[in-house]
């Protein structure tokens, strides 16, 4: 009679064991401070396509600016390149608590969505999924196969299937846990199938750390691929309240002597080199008094 609860048992352990892992965080909505609206980061270019900013770091901004399209306000999400900036246009949807996307920019090429689509569906844990459809306006767009094209085309109720998954990788600013939101776009222009995947890899703070953004159909081609190099372009201002004053040099004292091994986002590290020491005093000494009211270049 003892068979039967032992045999349940084991089938239920090894069930748990082929479903896999549970995701190791989830991310809830952080409302709009969590999303770090205006505060400039540092990214470095791993691809692009034509290959000419391979290497070179850009600073990446969300919501620098507000934009109207449509009759609708959002987000002018700004990553400013060595060959000209790229803007990414979002809104925030607290009831929902959604990042929704409506398209981007990248010089003279330009992608938008209507309506918009969810890019990321909070409270987000590995496993979850969502499906949507929408229509697809491309100008000036350079797309695998069919070349530039030079006046506005669309994509008539394309489908977009968004996976989330948890990866743990290594960016120029360290190694993250994050959530993968992989976005696959499937549809037609002028009767050519075309698949666009979009993938973000986010921190358990809600930071971007990766952003890829890529065709597959037609032809392979990346349009973009960036990674966290910095959480901010003054590490001085170590408590981000946007002036060098002496509870920087409070937080840094505090962690004398420390060695930092995971990435942090309020870093008393502020050279970077791995320890908390005399040298991120001087940095933040050289800087003592100094205000930042939007993107300052680091020095």
């Amino acid at each position: 009679m003892m068979a039967r609860p032992f045999v349940v048992c084991v089938a239920f352990i090894l069930a748990c064991l082929w479903a896999g892992p549970l995701a190791a965080f989830e991310i809830q909505y952080p409302g709009e401070d969590g999303f770090f609206i205006g505060r400039p980061m540092v990214y470095m270019i791993t691809a692009d396509s034509k290959g000419q900013n391979v290497g070179k770091e850009g600073i990446f901004t969300f919501g620098r600016d507000l934009i109207t399209i449509g009759g609708t306000e959002y987000y002018d999400s700004v990553f400013e390149s060595p060959t000209g900036d790229s803007h990414f246009y979002f809104l925030l949807d607290s009831v929902k608590a959604d990042l929704m996307q409506k398209g981007f920019k990248i010089g003279s090429s330009e992608l938008m969505v209507d309506p918009t689509v969810t890019a990321v569906n909070y409270p987000l844990a590995s496993g979850d999924s969502w499906s949507e459809k929408t229509d697809l306006t491309a100008k000036d767009l350079e797309i695998p196969g069919l070349g530039r094209l030079p006046i506005p085309v669309s994509a008539k109720g394309v489908n977009v299937e968004t996976q989330v998954s948890s990866n743990t990788i290594s960016v120029p600013a360290g190694t993250f846990d994050t959530l993968l939101v992989k976005a696959t776009f499937t549809g037609s222009i002028l009767g050519i199938p075309i698949i666009l995947i979009q993938r973000t890899w986010l921190s358990e703070d809600n930071v971007a750390v990766k952003r890829n953004f890529e065709f597959l159909k037609p032809t392979p081609l990346i349009l973009y691929e960036i990674e966290l190099s910095s959480f901010t372009t003054t590490p001085w201002d170590v408590n981000w309240d946007a002036v060098v004053d002496i509870l920087d040099v409070v937080t840094v004292a505090r962690h004398f002597g420390e060695r930092i091994v995971k990435p942090m986002m309020q870093n008393p590290d502020v050279d970077g080199n791995g320890i908390v020491d005399i040298l991120d005093l001087v940095k933040v000494g050289v800087h003592f008094g100094k205000g930042y009211n939007s993107a300052a270049p680091a020095e």
